[in-house]
């Protein structure tokens, strides 16, 4: 394509939590002209019959096979969705390929209109997975911690609000020894009155918009708040009480 891999294509390369898109990202200098399929020079370039997706850019650096990491990262936000390009930055992050100190470099060259999201980067995120349920919560102004340790449990991804716990699987099915203890914490903490929903890959990268709906939808039913009851809850004074009509149970 007479260019340098960037965007999604390098974040693919560092093994980073990303949406695959089919596309070969390649950026290209601004002046370039009409561009040919990659492998009929007499063919225009079509983006969806190639699988290539095209940026025009100003900045140098055509020279290398592929962008820096921190460029890469910087182009995605000109054609995935932020909450996309924030899963990589995350993952990139937690799996050390990326600093904090690096954010800076990808501030200057990313859409200055597209700087706000940066300010969302959660050291503690441990998967994409995380990241987009966090984006999610955090546009609704909906209260919630990340990587809450519980005694008898151990370490959940996401309390939101007071007793709503939402665990987001990898892309590997546990079986075996994982298995039963996913179960035997899911198990402990329903005893203990909270709201378990455990979502697999697919159901936060392939169907979205459906789980997206649910885990509003429970919040809008008050399912994050103790309502008075649980093992957390403020304890009710003996006025507070009703007693049972007659004939019920008590």
């Amino acid at each position: 394509m007479g260019g340098t891999a960037t965007a999604t294509t390098v974040a693919r390369l560092h093994d980073l939590w990303v949406h695959d898109d089919g596309l070969l990202h390649v950026r290209v200098p601004h002046t370039t002209g009409r561009l040919a399929a990659p492998h009929d020079r007499h063919v225009p370039l079509d983006r969806e019959q190639h699988a290539v997706c095209v940026h025009y850019s100003s900045r140098g650096g055509f020279d290398r096979a592929r962008d820096p990491l921190t460029m890469a990262l910087a182009e995605m936000f000109a054609c995935s969705k932020p909450s996309e390009v924030m899963s990589a930055i995350d993952s990139a992050i937690e799996k050390g390929v990326l600093q904090l100190g690096h954010l800076d470099l990808i501030r200057r060259k990313m859409p200055r209109s597209r700087h706000g999201f940066l300010a969302t980067v959660d050291p503690d995120s441990q998967s994409g997975l995380e990241t987009r349920i966090r984006l999610l919560l955090r546009s609704r102004r909906i209260r919630f911690r990340t990587q809450v340790e519980i005694g008898g449990v151990g370490r959940i991804d996401f309390l939101v609000g007071e007793r709503l716990v939402i665990e987001a699987d990898g892309r590997a099915f546990h079986t075996g020894e994982a298995f039963e203890e996913d179960r035997r914490r899911d198990f402990e903490l329903v005893t203990r009155g909270f709201v378990v929903l455990r979502l697999s890959y697919r159901q936060i990268m392939k169907d979205w918009e459906r789980t997206r709906a649910g885990i509003l939808a429970l919040v809008e039913r008050g399912a994050h708040r103790w309502a008075g009851r649980g093992p957390y809850a403020p304890e009710l004074p003996e006025s507070a009480l009703v007693p049972a009509a007659r004939g019920e149970n008590t």
